[in-house]
Formats: C-alpha cells, sequence, structure tokens
C-alpha cells in the first residue's frame, strides 16, 4: 500500500529564487522597451544617434549583469589568483616594449535625468523602472544583493529617479596624475632625445627639430 505524499510548500529560499528570476526577467523586458524607444528616438535626434551605439551595449550589459546577481544574490568569496609561472630570463626578448594603455571608455552623461529629457519618449519606460524599483520583491532583492544597485544607479540616473534606500555611490577615482601647472617648452626637446636615444642608442643619431 502506497502513501500519498503532499505537495511541500515552497522553502523560503525557492521562493527568493523564483522571485528574483522573475525580476530578471522583467528587467530584461523594460531593457527591451527602452531599447526600442531609443531607437525610435534616435531617427528624429542627432544627439540620441550619436549615443545609440553606447547607450545600446551599456543597457544590454545590465540586463546580463542583472540576470547573473539574480542567479546568485549571494557574495561569493573571490578566488584565489593563478600565480604566474615563471620566466627565464632567456625567454624574455631583449627589446621588450611596454604595452600600450588600454584607449580611454566613452562615457554617457552624467546629469540628472539626461536621457528623459533629451529623449522624451524613453519617459514612459522610466514611469515603468519606477514601478519596478518600488516592489517588495525588488526591495527585498536588493537587501540581499545590494551590488545590484552598480547595474540600477545608472539607469536611476538617466530617468531622474531618487531611490530612497539606494547607498551612497562610491567616491570617484582620484585622476592617476594630476595636470600640468603650465606649458613646459623643454617638453618637446625631451621626448625627442628620449625617442632617440630608444631607438638609436645613447649616442646614436638624434633629428634635429622642425628641421632646425
Amino acid at each position: 500500500m502506497f502513501m500519498s505524499v503532499a505537495a511541500s510548500p515552497l522553502t523560503t529560499s525557492a521562493r527568493f529564487t523564483t522571485s528574483a528570476w522573475a525580476l530578471a526577467g522583467r528587467f530584461a523586458c523594460f531593457i527591451s522597451g527602452l531599447r526600442e524607444a531609443m531607437a525610435t528616438s534616435a531617427g528624429n535626434n542627432p544627439a540620441v544617434m550619436d549615443l545609440a551605439a553606447r547607450l545600446w551595449n551599456r543597457l544590454t550589459e545590465a540586463a546580463e549583469r542583472f540576470a547573473a546577481i539574480a542567479a546568485h544574490p549571494a557574495v561569493r568569496s573571490p578566488r584565489r589568483p593563478a600565480e604566474p609561472a615563471p620566466v627565464s630570463a632567456d625567454a624574455m626578448p631583449a627589446n621588450t616594449m611596454p604595452a600600450r594603455p588600454a584607449a580611454p571608455r566613452r562615457t554617457l552623461p552624467r546629469s540628472h535625468g539626461w536621457l528623459a529629457r533629451m529623449a522624451p519618449e524613453t519617459v514612459p519606460c522610466g514611469i515603468e523602472f519606477a514601478h519596478l524599483l518600488a516592489q517588495p520583491e525588488m526591495t527585498e532583492l536588493l537587501a540581499a544583493a545590494p551590488r545590484l544597485w552598480r547595474v540600477l544607479r545608472p539607469l536611476c540616473r538617466m530617468f531622474g529617479i531618487t531611490p530612497h534606500d539606494a547607498p551612497p555611490p562610491a567616491p570617484d577615482t582620484p585622476p592617476r596624475r594630476a595636470p600640468d601647472a603650465g606649458h613646459d617648452p623643454d617638453r618637446l626637446r625631451r621626448r625627442s632625445e628620449a625617442a632617440a636615444i630608444r631607438d638609436h642608442g645613447p649616442l646614436g643619431y638624434r633629428p634635429p627639430l622642425f628641421g632646425y
């Protein structure tokens, strides 16, 4: 004789995971609608057209990051970086040049509500986003994964939304070097001499500046 087993209710963890995935789906639909509204606005607004490619990529990245955080809200312990394999001195070329620094990432405007002012067609998407932020499930997910604010804060800035429970943003990183105090007339000469020493040696040929 078999005993019937009643379906057990979802645990708290399972309910939380289900609601997080539901929020990720709603956020993806919001991003899709925002991209459509942006494409409509770009057809008549050259300013939006200039930002279309950058904004499109940022929105796609935001949807992917939201889904990744919703899948694993808890912060994972960082992995220990792998130690580089030792390289002998003979394996290194003698004329190794330093790698060029990466090109600076082109940023978007940072004023409060800049997208709503630039593209009024996106205002209904901003209202939908504000409604999504006010949901209790979103509040619960943000409490469990505060790093999600790094995904949502740029969108809040686009539409001029100021959530009351948002943590303060991280301070801007200082510049790598201070700007020049003034014009240095000998800078060009020093750079030319440094290039000549690098290419021809300390006693090599030094090209004249501007033919003089």
